[in-house]
């Protein structure tokens, strides 16, 4: 090779890596997942989002589909590897969405939805991260030439915090129904706190439109951790509690009582997951169940879903 097409052959790898799209490894463990597939969604509104998915072999064009968030590692393959053998025995089809960091950066552009700008502005709602569920399920829809004509979606940790704050904002048009597992800190239906720990100062004025949306909210009771070394630690959200376990019991108790004296309708329910810490892979063996055998009786009491929990066996 001549040093003319050596130099030429350089510059054109450099090109074509400027366009490729870039997600880094930041957040990746670097775990293989066997049977799994990428998908990148772009043009949607925001920056590119790497999909990670398992199609069980032989599952029809209609199979279930589920969107799992993963948490504030960014670890998209080990989310999917703790989802591989569950995906498989269910038949179910799993995607774990990768909000790499360099896309995404900061808790502002994930868990909170990337709903507000660095300056503090408004961003228009095709922008912010929660909307892009709907393209996501479309791209994965025309890519693996499926029916399926709703999803559900699944939250753990900070991957919590992003799916109970989509449904305070109002959920997704064709999802079916939201599971908030352990996460750290919530919206509190109340305007007494900020966005995003509270409405005031939130894109909707109140939650109406969230409580109409099919929510589990999911506690592992040993998720009872004050030190947990990623337990959120503002102020707002030290005063919804000590721990996670803690924190989610009162957010959906202020929840329920709140739907109840403004006589809105409340189509949320409380699981509490026996013997389950702050563990992904745990949450997500019972919240399968719910997605094949059916949600919880709405509007319970937290501590009576103890006895209509699922078992993590």
């Amino acid at each position: 090779m001549t040093p003319m097409r050596t130099r030429l052959l350089a510059v054109l790898c450099v090109v074509a890596l400027a366009v490729l799209p870039s997600f880094g490894t930041a957040g990746l463990v670097g775990v293989e997942v066997p049977g799994s597939s990428r998908l990148v969604v772009a043009g949607w509104g925001g920056p590119d989002i790497r999909l990670w998915y398992i199609r069980p072999p032989g599952s029809p064009s209609d199979a279930p589909v589920l969107f799992v968030m993963h948490g504030v590692g960014r670890d998209a393959d080990r989310y999917l590897l703790e989802w591989r053998e569950v995906a498989l025995r269910s038949g179910i089809i799993v995607v774990v969405p990768e909000f790499s960091a360099e896309n995404f950066p900061g808790a502002e552009n994930y868990n909170f939805g990337g709903v507000f700008d660095d300056a503090g502005r408004l961003r228009p709602r095709a922008a912010w991260s929660y909307s892009s569920l709907e393209p996501m399920f479309d791209a994965l829809r025309r890519e693996e030439k499926l029916d399926t004509a709703r999803y559900w979606l699944f939250g753990h940790s900070a991957g919590a915090q992003f799916v109970h704050r989509l449904v305070m904002l109002g959920g997704g048009p064709r999802m079916i129904a939201a599971m908030s597992a352990n996460s750290g800190s919530y919206m509190m239906p109340s305007k007494a706190e900020r966005w995003p720990f509270g409405l005031d100062g939130a894109p909707v004025d109140d939650a109406r439109a969230g409580f109409a949306t099919p929510m589990v909210v999911m506690l592992g009771d040993a998720d009872n951790d004050p030190e947990h070394r990623s337990l959120p630690r503002q102020e707002a959200a030290m005063r919804q509690g000590p721990h996670r376990f803690a924190r989610g019991r009162h957010f959906y108790d202020t929840a329920r009582r709140t739907a109840t004296e403004a006589a809105m309708p409340f189509d949320w329910s409380c699981v509490v997951v026996p013997g389950v810490a702050h563990d992904n892979a745990g949450m997500a063996r019972s919240a399968i169940r719910l997605v094949l055998s059916g949600l919880p009786p709405v509007g319970r009491d937290c501590a009576e879903s103890v006895r209509v929990g699922v078992k993590t066996d």
